[in-house]
């Protein structure tokens, strides 16, 4: 494995449009040696995580124009991001959410507020068995 795939192991793109919990959700990955970079919008998201290809996502739902489910869709059809564990990363909590994002193609679907150890858990959890993405 090389230096800069190592890095890429630990990176993790954020997409919410809610800038207070993108920004304390990075404090918390980067206290954990996280590289975390955020995006506000479904295609900023998408932008992002295909010049970035991150380690892993944290998506979330709720989003005005493009939300969640569409940037999940887009995601997961997109070559370059396809292989990137997606996390659903919402404050909402029902069964119909929880299929839904694992029909789309996530690998989790994780609840706002969070326990800031069990989400560096679960981030890790998810790197660990993720493809290496070549260069």
């Amino acid at each position: 494995m090389t230096e800069s795939n190592r890095a890429m192991d630990k990176s993790v793109l954020i997409i919410d449009d809610d800038q207070w919990i993108a920004m304390s959700t990075t404090m918390v990955l980067e206290a954990e040696g996280f590289t975390v970079r955020s995006a506000l919008s479904g295609p900023d998201g998408i932008e992002m995580a295909r010049a970035v290809r991150p380690g892993v996502i944290l998506l979330d739902i709720m989003m005005p124009g493009m939300d969640g489910w569409e940037t999940l869709e887009r995601l997961k059809a997109d070559e370059l991001c396809a292989p990137v564990p997606v996390i659903v990363f919402t404050a909402r909590e029902h069964r119909e959410g929880r299929s839904k994002a694992q029909e789309l193609g996530a690998v989790e679907y994780f609840r706002k507020p969070f326990r800031p150890d069990a989400l560096v858990q679960t981030i890790r959890r998810h790197l660990e068995a993720a493809p290496t993405l070549a260069d």
